[in-house]
């Protein structure tokens, strides 16, 4: 039953692709229709600007909406200062930072006091960036912003949670060859920026193994001062009493002279190439074609803006018009012409179709931007661009955060704090001429990086007719992860045998386990997404150990994806297909996690790893791995012994996870405690519910059911 959940992310993406394409292919109107009334003078609430004494820069705007307090900040830090032997250090402190604790609160007891006062603080550090961010009721403000102003000025570092960040670096590492977007976005900014370059370099078992909490102590001291601290605040509050607060919480933060190294340049030569990526387990080709992008103060920005919706930002652009559309080539095309804030952006033009086609469609792309570039785009293009743009305005203010965060940015960058009313100005001056003569400027059509990541003797034609190839070869990126034994002792490996005995005797024992042949299972599952809330229906098949077969109802039709042991494929309305290596990497995974495997396997090591709380009851943790390296957190009741949570590094569709299931509404199914309720979390947030409907075992299930046809 638990594999089930582990699909949901993967059929959601199926789900919204059909949803786009029923609303653009079934519409009441055509666009050129479409009529946009004059746009309302946009009232701006004013933004206090503030510096205090210790050089932290303020930005306050009131609103009084609700009795609530937000709070984030960018702080002058990021992984661009990071050792190259040291890669994934800035990313590990800044996410320790807020679990490791301080040297008043440890972690677990600052996840206690938000918790009660339901309020929330994260921290992290990305490539040019770090951040903090705070919500807390209006009333909480005085024991919430303390918390935070001791995060930020004395984190501990605490050496457990360094070790669990470390393991879920690693696993992520392990992991990211799964999917080819992954390794197509990776390696085509390896090709743009060169492998070494801090703007494109990836974290390794080796560089992780390298970092010490001396080191995490040393970036923290290097990095952190109240002048590298842009800090914003909006809710329900009065200015001239907030900005008191602040200077209280932060008063022992002494400013101190910041030494950030230059940023590097990016060097780069426009040439063409071709690349090649071999993905054998994959019947369709994750492709990417550009080069070296652009800045955001360039003063052809504007017109670029508008080049990019015409070119492939949008579902009016002329990628998903004429490569999708038109030749029906691509699953998904689109991209255009990147400028960031202090690097270079891409061109990075991206699109996903079957194998068979991908010579042609990038033929297709080429030949898009060949075109912007030499010929002026139309007037009902122009028109189109620019409203899409200025009628989408209104909602960079739609909230208070959005206004502060964004002047933050700038701020941070050194661009006017007034930019996007000069970028809205700016966009309704371009013309024609302005878009012909940024692309010829901006785009070398004959000098595109090519990368494939597919099949390649499936390729309509050889990738060579496009030029010399360069396969580059990614199964040194493939490693397992080490198992993570966290100093087993003796004791500690004894402990644990006797906590997952203790459950296996609690949810039915080994011989009611062994009884069971197979399992039907219904199941009804509420997915959480940005969207909103998707129900869906389920119907799995078990037959012991190793045969599953799904059966999931969508709103245009029914999803199956069956394993047999060996292979597994997925049918829907649109035919069969099989599943590619990662999706079957992730089944066996399931396998291993399955209650049927866990309590009656003999390979098993399960290592006690100490007690905590959950909610309201005490719980034994235990690790459980098995000599392939899979591994999973198991919390025990302390008093009936069942498993209230297990937790796992996983796949969603929003890429590697740290997984949650967390069980309830225990009920005995031929002598085997159920759980009929499952809460599934990724990364802390909420994915999926599920309610088991029905469970039966060692029933009647057709064979044919596991048979490809």
């Amino acid at each position: 039953m638990k594999s089930f959940i582990k699909k949901l992310w993967f059929l959601f993406f199926v789900l919204s692709l059909s949803l786009i394409i029923c609303s653009t292919s079934f519409g009441q109107k055509s666009y050129k229709e479409l009529k946009y009334p004059p746009l309302h003078e946009l009232k701006i609430p004013e933004v206090q600007r503030e510096v205090l004494p210790n050089g932290m820069i303020l930005f306050l705007v009131e609103d009084h909406n609700l009795p609530l307090i937000e709070l984030s900040c960018l702080v002058r830090v990021g992984s661009v200062y990071e050792p190259a032997d040291k890669v994934g250090l800035a990313e590990i402190t800044g996410a320790v930072m807020r679990t490791g604790g301080t040297a008043k609160m440890n972690g677990d007891q600052i996840d206690e006091e938000l918790d009660r006062l339901g309020a929330t603080i994260e921290t992290s550090i990305d490539l040019n960036q770090g951040t903090a961010y705070m919500s807390v009721l209006k009333e909480d403000i005085d024991r919430g912003l303390p918390i935070l102003a001791d995060i930020l000025m004395n984190p501990q570092f605490a050496q457990d949670k360094i070790d669990l960040e470390k393991m879920n670096q690693r696993s992520w590492i392990a992991r990211r060859n799964d999917l080819p977007i992954w390794i197509a976005d990776r390696e085509f900014s390896k090709l743009i920026y060169g492998d070494s370059s801090v703007y494109a370099r990836t974290v390794e078992y080796k560089t992780i193994d390298n970092i010490t909490r001396d080191d995490l102590i040393a970036f923290h001291q290097k990095y952190f001062h109240p002048n590298s601290v842009i800090m914003g605040v909006w809710g329900d509050f009065k200015t001239p009493e907030m900005i008191q607060k602040i200077k209280i919480a932060f008063a022992q933060w002494k400013t101190a002279k910041l030494d950030l190294p230059e940023l590097p340049k990016v060097d780069y030569h426009f040439r063409p190439s071709v690349h090649l990526v071999k993905k054998e387990d994959i019947n369709q080709t994750n492709i990417r074609v550009g080069h070296s992008g652009g800045m955001m103060n360039d003063p052809d920005y504007f017109a670029l803006t508008v080049m990019n919706s015409i070119l492939g930002r949008s579902f009016s652009g002329r990628l998903f018009k004429e490569v999708r559309s038109e030749q029906g080539l691509a699953y998904h095309v689109g991209g255009g012409y990147q400028c960031n804030f202090d690097y270079p952006g891409l061109l990075s033009l991206n699109c996903e179709t079957k194998s068979q086609s991908t010579i042609q469609a990038i033929k297709s792309m080429m030949e898009e931007v060949k075109r912007i570039s030499q010929q002026e785009v139309s007037d009902e293009e122009l028109e189109m661009a620019k409203n899409t743009f200025l009628n989408s305005f209104v909602f960079q203010f739609d909230n208070k955060g959005k206004i502060v965060n964004r002047l933050l940015t700038y701020e941070y960058y050194g661009f006017p704090l007034d930019f996007l009313q000069k970028t809205k100005e700016n966009i309704q001056k371009v013309t024609k001429q302005d878009i012909l003569r940024a692309a010829q400027t901006h785009l070398h059509p004959n000098d595109l990086v090519i990368l494939a990541v597919g099949k390649d003797s499936d390729f309509d034609q050889p990738l060579s007719v496009l030029g010399v190839v360069d396969t580059i070869d990614i199964s040194g990126t493939e490693k397992k992860a080490p198992i993570e034994s966290f100093e087993a002792t003796p004791a500690s490996l004894a402990k644990g045998k006797e906590i997952l005995d203790q459950v296996t005797s609690a949810s039915g024992g080994k011989d009611a386990f062994k009884s069971i042949a197979n399992s039907v299972v219904k199941t009804e599952t509420s997915v959480s997404t940005p969207q909103g809330e998707f129900q869906l229906s389920s119907t799995g098949f078990h037959i012991f150990p190793d045969k599953i077969r799904q059966e999931i109802s969508m709103p245009f039709g029914t999803i199956v994806t069956v394993f047999d042991g060996e292979k597994g494929w997925m049918m829907s309305p649109q035919g069969t297909q099989d599943l590619p290596e990662s999706q079957l990497k992730e089944v066996r995974s399931e396998f291993f996690r399955s209650h049927f495997h866990l309590f009656l396997a003999d390979d098993l090591k399960a290592q006690f790893m100490g007690e905590e709380s959950l909610e309201d009851k005490k719980v034994d943790v235990i690790l459980i791995s098995d000599p392939a390296g899979n591994q999973l957190k198991m919390y025990v009741d302390q008093m009936t012994h069942l498993p209230l949570k297990e937790s796992y590094q996983g796949t969603t569709m929003m890429g590697p996870a740290t997984v949650e299931e967390i069980f309830s509404d225990y009920r005995e199914v031929s002598g085997v405690k159920t759980p009929f309720s499952i809460t599934s979390l990724a990364n802390g947030q909420k994915i999926a519910e599920t309610k088991i409907l029905e469970v039966n075992f060692n029933t009647q299930i057709d064979p044919e059911l596991f048979i490809k046809k």
